[in-house]
């Protein structure tokens, strides 16, 4: 679900899934990446997505908004975080420190 559209997050409540992906990269134009990230941090921490486990899909290694939103997400709580992209094991270890 793109994490700028809240029409999109609030509809994912009622979706027959079990699992959701909160995306901050693609789905996202630059100019809402910000917003975007508040979105999908308050979405996860509401609790109102009852039994679906909730990933957050944050920007790219690299990309301006990257280290934002591995922290933001990292403090949301979600059930995992997907990391696009990476493309060697090292960036795999910096991303565990």
């Amino acid at each position: 679900m793109p994490g700028a559209n809240e029409r999109a997050l609030e509809k994912a409540k009622s979706i027959d899934a079990d699992a959701l992906i909160l995306d901050l990269e693609d789905s996202v134009a630059p100019d809402a990446k910000v917003q975007g990230r508040e979105n999908v941090v308050a979405a996860v921490r509401s609790g109102e997505y009852g039994h679906r486990e909730l990933a957050i899909r944050v920007n790219s290694i690299g990309t301006e908004w990257h280290d934002a939103d591995v922290e933001a997400a990292s403090q949301a709580g979600p059930d995992a975080i997907l990391v696009p992209k990476v493309e060697s094991a090292e960036q795999v270890l910096a991303l565990v420190e």
